[in-house]
């Protein structure tokens, strides 16, 4: 695993930075994640990485939390992207396969995004755009 530089945890998530630069996003809610959720994600990333730009990894806690529509909606927004270099999405079930493949093809990202069954994988991938 990677060292890390800085951290900041909330209800929702623990978000910290690796020393290479790559930004880990963990999930905490057990099921359905609210707008609500990932704005305060967006308002503590923004605070922890003082507006620069970094790859992101999602990994989540539970296996069966899975984004609402909003939520959906919002990755693909440009306040969002502002800030983001690539998006990794770790998945551990079906149903957050299912969800983030449906973000895929029903939103296109404008950054690279990609979707894993490991971290490990994910970090690779992710430094590409260091």
């Amino acid at each position: 695993m990677q060292n890390t530089d800085k951290s900041i945890s909330i209800s929702a998530a623990d978000i910290c930075i690796y020393d290479s630069g790559i930004l880990h996003i963990h999930i905490k809610i057990k099921n359905a994640f609210t707008l609500k959720d990932a704005l305060s994600i967006f308002e503590a990333r923004t605070k922890l990485t003082k507006g620069q730009k970094h790859p992101v990894m999602f990994t989540a806690e539970y296996s069966f939390v899975t984004p609402s529509k909003e939520v959906n909606d919002y990755l693909s927004t440009p306040e969002r992207m502002r800030l983001i270099l690539a998006d990794a999405f770790v998945v551990k079930s079906f149903s957050q396969r299912l969800a983030a493949k449906t973000y895929l093809i029903m939103r296109s990202p404008k950054k690279p995004t990609a979707i894993f069954s490991s971290q490990e994988k994910a970090i690779v991938w992710l430094t590409k755009y260091l």
